[in-house]
């Protein structure tokens, strides 16, 4: 699991309400990316990814709001081989980097089964990369250096992982 690949072992102060978030979209998401979510708290990823959880208990949320910019620019882009949620099949954002290039990360969702849509990387520079794997899966490569990838790659020296959750002014719904 990505817990033991990244060090983490504490407990999530962030609980995203999955029922609100499917709700709000209009379809449910993949199981990895609820459980990853649930277990490891958001934040940045080999001090390039960030992953921002939506939604969270007691606050409404919207997974699509931090990503607005990119969603006009998927749905007004000329040169995008995909269309951008709610048009299925078509593009739903999960992170971004914050690194020294700027990339977002979808999925290409439809309507089967979310276990099984692939993770798709929008580059700043108008590239775009295909996974046939998971949101998880996709991370282990990551933070490990081993995806193939040419618009996205690891900073040297950043940690695999750091939470965002100790940050003052972070939320705490778990009542701990």
């Amino acid at each position: 699991m990505l817990a033991d690949v990244v060090g983490w072992d504490g407990f999530s102060k962030w609980l995203p309400d999955w029922q609100v978030t499917e709700r709000q979209l209009g379809i449910a998401l993949p199981d990895d990316y609820k459980t990853l979510l649930t277990t490891i708290p958001a934040g940045p990823y080999a001090g390039t990814l960030l992953l921002n959880a939506p939604t969270l208990r007691g606050h409404e949320n919207d997974l699509l709001a931090p990503f607005r910019e990119e969603m006009l620019s998927v749905t007004n882009g000329r040169n995008c081989p995909y269309a951008a949620f709610p048009k299925l099949p078509g593009l739903i954002p999960w992170a971004s980097s914050n690194g020294p290039v700027a990339c977002s990360l979808f999925w290409l969702a439809d309507e089967g089964d979310p276990n099984s849509w692939p993770v798709v990387v929008w580059g700043a520079d108008g590239t775009w990369e295909e996974y046939d794997v998971g949101v998880v899966a996709f991370l282990i490569a990551f933070v490990r250096g081993k995806l193939p990838s040419n618009i996205l790659e690891p900073q040297r020296g950043e940690p695999a992982y750091l939470t965002v959750q100790n940050s003052p002014g972070a939320p705490n719904n778990t009542g701990r």
